[in-house]
C-alpha cells in the first residue's frame, strides 16, 4: 500500500515539474517579447527623428533657394544650418550602422568642431547686411551693401574670444569670468557707440566690410568645418563592447584590440567655454588600461561625453 502511495506521490511530482518548466520557460519569453519590443519603440523613435531632421533641413535649404528666385538674393544662413541638420542626421546614422548592438561607439574629433561661432556670425551678418541693416555704397558704378561697424567689431570680438578659448586653457571660474568680461566690454562700447572714438584715437581705423566679404570668410571656415567634423573625425572612434574595446585614435592607423575589464575612464572639462558653451557638453575622456601592456589614452573632444559615459556604465552591468 505504502509502494503504491510512494509511486503516485513520485507521478505526480514528475506531472508538476514539467509545468513549472512550462511556466518558467513562458515566463522568460515574456521578458524576451518587453525587451525586443521596448528596442522595437527606441529604434522607431531614433528613426522618427531622423525623419524629422530631414523634413526640418529640407525645409531651411528650400527656403534659401525660394529666396534667391523672388527677390534675387540668396538667404545664406538657413542653407548651411540645413546643410548642418542633414551632417548631424547622418552622423547619428553611422553611429547606429557602425555600433554593436550590445556596445556604444564615440568619436574623438578635432578643435575646429569648437568654431562654428564665426562662421554662423558671418553668414548672418551678411544676410543682415544684405536683406535688413545693410549701408548700401556705391563703389566704381556697382551697388555693394556694407555691415554696419557694430556688427563688425563685435563678430571680430567672437571670432577672437573663440581662438583664445580654443587655444588657452583657462579652467573653472577664471573662463567664465573672462569670457562674460570681455563680451561685456565690446557690448558696452557698441551700445554707447564709442567704438568710432576709439578706432579713431588708434588711428582712425575705419571698418567698412560688405556682404561678400562675410559670405566668403563664412565659406572658408565652414566648408572645412564641415567635412573634418562629419567626414574625417568619424575615422577616430573608440568602440566598447560587454567583452572587447576596439580604438583607432589617428586617422589611417589599424585598430587595436583590448580587453574591456579593469578599464577605468574618467572624463575632463577643465575648459568651461570650449566644453560647455562651444562644444555642448562635450569634454576629453582619459582611458586607462590595465594589463602588460597597460596604457593611458585620450580622447579629445568627445561630443555629449556624460550620455557617453552613462551608456559605458549600462554596458558594464549588462556584463555584471
Amino acid at each position: 500500500m505504502n509502494d503504491e502511495l510512494n509511486k503516485e506521490g513520485t507521478s505526480d511530482s514528475l506531472e508538476d515539474e514539467p509545468a513549472s518548466l512550462r511556466v518558467e520557460n513562458e515566463v522568460n519569453d515574456d521578458n524576451k517579447v518587453d525587451t525586443s519590443s521596448e528596442e522595437e519603440v527606441v529604434s522607431k523613435k531614433k528613426n522618427k527623428m531622423a525623419i524629422n531632421y530631414g523634413i526640418v533641413s529640407s525645409i531651411l535649404i528650400i527656403s534659401s533657394i525660394l529666396t534667391f528666385f523672388v527677390t534675387e538674393e540668396f538667404l545664406i544662413t538657413p542653407f548651411v544650418l540645413g546643410v548642418c541638420i542633414l551632417g548631424m542626421t547622418w552622423y547619428s546614422v553611422k553611429r547606429k550602422r557602425d555600433c554593436s548592438d550590445e556596445g556604444i561607439i564615440f568619436y574623438s574629433h578635432s578643435q575646429i568642431i569648437y568654431y562654428w561661432p564665426i562662421w554662423l556670425g558671418a553668414f548672418l551678418v551678411s544676410d543682415l547686411a544684405i536683406f535688413g541693416i545693410g549701408e548700401e555704397i556705391k563703389v566704381n558704378e556697382v551697388v555693394h551693401s556694407f555691415a554696419p561697424s557694430q556688427f563688425t567689431m563685435l563678430h571680430l570680438i567672437v571670432t577672437g574670444l573663440v581662438i583664445f578659448f580654443t587655444t588657452v586653457n583657462l579652467r573653472g571660474v577664471w573662463a567664465i569670468v573672462f569670457a562674460v568680461t570681455a563680451l561685456a566690454a565690446g557690448l558696452t562700447l557698441g551700445v554707447l557707440d564709442w567704438w568710432g572714438p576709439l578706432l579713431k584715437r588708434l588711428g582712425n581705423i575705419e571698418l567698412y566690410v560688405n556682404s561678400d566679404f562675410y559670405r566668403a570668410l563664412g565659406a572658408v571656415v565652414f566648408l572645412p568645418w564641415l567635412f573634418v567634423v562629419f567626414i574625417f573625425d568619424l575615422r577616430r572612434y573608440f568602440h566598447f563592447q560587454p567583452s572587447q574595446i576596439t580604438m583607432v585614435r589617428e586617422i589611417g592607423e589599424g585598430e587595436k584590440n583590448f580587453d574591456s575589464f579593469g578599464v577605468v575612464m574618467e572624463k575632463h572639462r577643465d575648459n568651461f567655454v570650449q566644453h560647455i558653451a562651444l562644444g555642448f557638453g562635450s569634454g576629453d575622456l582619459s582611458i586607462s588600461t590595465h594589463g602588460g601592456d597597460s596604457d593611458k589614452i585620450t580622447f579629445n573632444n568627445v561630443w555629449r561625453i556624460g550620455k557617453v559615459l552613462k551608456e559605458v556604465a549600462k554596458i558594464r552591468e549588462m556584463r555584471g
